[in-house]
């Protein structure tokens, strides 16, 4: 099934609910299944929903070197850290977007090029960040409509959450993306921008074997990355939703059980 394996690929790994266990860390498991891919000449690509300042404690672990799409592919950076791409919402999003959500009561994040901004504190959305010490800033509502950003995360119950969604949809056409990472994220981003997309502006400027590829994940944020490879791999900790819309893809155990890791070792490792 992976005979492309004995020559250079492209592997891309989500971090949350994927790379990351429980406790928002790298394991030591994982950490050695990645250096083996990249002792093997595979290349690696880390496309996340975390801002780019939020990963270094993770690169770093992994020893770096490593190109990278974040914010859901709004940003886009080589494996040295130098920027290939970025893309901001217009500001009409923010001025349309932002009070639908403060009317439903959910909690505003939107983040820019170097800054996570919150209207509120939110205690419970700090501990996935104690690893990479970057927390949010708290500004005022007006500031936040006025501050060009990358993305917008919505924070709350998924019912209001999917409310939100249907208020976004039939709110007046605007240039965006909207989906959920997880129950509890709604995430907006400019219209065309996706890890997938961002995935193939990676690999256009890299010269990136995508017709050798496997992507890990467990969101829907991750669905235009998995259509884009040849290979893609759904957590088994993922929704059952997502995983109907790939029924062809082949399962990683949980994030709780290094599945990414595992899965490397049992498909990939031992056979080249």
């Amino acid at each position: 099934m992976f005979k492309f394996l004995h020559t250079p690929g492209t592997f891309v790994f989500d971090m949350d609910g994927t790379l990351l266990n429980e406790h928002h860390e790298l394991s030591s498991l994982t950490v050695q299944a990645l250096q083996a891919l990249r002792e093997r000449g595979h290349q690696l690509v880390i496309a996340t929903g975390r801002h780019f300042m939020d990963i270094q404690a993770y690169l770093k672990q992994l020893g770096g070197g490593i190109p990278t799409i974040t914010c859901n592919g709004a940003m886009i950076h080589n494996a040295a850290g130098e920027l290939i791409q970025r893309t901001c919402l217009p500001l009409e999003v923010n001025e349309t977007l932002l009070p639908l959500g403060e009317a439903l009561g959910v909690h505003l994040n939107i983040y820019t090029d170097s800054a996570w901004l919150v209207n509120a504190p939110c205690e419970s959305m700090l501990t996935a960040h104690v690893r990479s010490q970057f927390f949010y800033r708290q500004i005022a509502m007006q500031e936040m409509l006025g501050t060009s950003a990358l993305k917008i995360l919505f924070y709350g119950e998924n019912a209001i959450l999917q409310q939100l969604k249907a208020h976004i949809l039939q709110a007046t056409p605007l240039p965006i993306h909207a989906t959920f990472s997880d129950e509890y994220y709604l995430e907006v981003m400019p219209q065309h921008i996706s890890k997938g997309d961002a995935l193939k502006t990676l690999a256009a400027h890299l010269q990136l074997p995508l017709t050798h590829s496997m992507a890990f994940g467990d969101g829907f944020n991750d669905v235009e990355m998995f259509n884009t490879v040849t290979h893609p791999v759904v957590m088994e900790n993922a929704s059952n939703k997502l995983k109907q819309l790939f029924p062809q893809a082949q399962r990683a155990l949980s994030n709780h059980e290094d599945g990414v890791a595992r899965f490397l070792v049992e498909h990939v490792l031992k056979v080249i």
